[in-house]
């Protein structure tokens, strides 16, 4: 009962559950990738060119100006972006794949860009111009 329970519970932190074959086999792809990227192997960390087989436990780290795409069982893809470490774990169910970053981060392949990147680009406008009508010297004085 409670291994159960311990498997739900890293299951709801998944950023998503694949139904996968049995572990120790392959369980995903990694393409397309850009950049400084490591999957851990046996002795540590290597570093990954082009593609990769994707096993059970693997952790995949992107590095700054990094990128790859990751396909894990039939029903998980996902455009890794740059300083971003995914774990591929096993659980009751299938393979667990979660990130490490902010979920506006990781971007789910094959989706539309939306409208978050607008809201997030004008938010940063409005903050800078905020802060810029805020710093402006309009010669009041302090004390008089």
């Amino acid at each position: 009962m409670f291994a159960g329970s311990a498997a739900f519970a890293q299951a709801a932190q998944c950023s998503c559950l694949a139904a996968i074959p049995v572990s120790g086999s392959v369980v995903g792809q990694l393409t397309n990738v850009q950049g400084d990227v490591r999957m851990s192997q046996a002795g540590g960390y290597a570093g990954v060119n082009g593609e990769a087989p994707v096993y059970s436990g693997a952790r995949i780290m992107t590095g700054a100006q990094a990128s790859a795409s990751l396909v894990v069982g039939t029903n998980c893809a996902f455009d890794v972006p740059a300083n971003v470490t995914v774990q591929i774990d096993p659980v009751e169910g299938g393979m667990c794949v979660s990130f490490d970053a902010p979920q506006a981060a990781v971007v789910p392949a094959g989706s539309e860009p939306g409208v978050l990147p607008v809201l997030l680009g004008a938010g940063a406008i409005g903050g800078g111009a905020a802060l810029l009508l805020g710093l402006q010297d309009d010669d009041d004085a302090v004390s008089r």
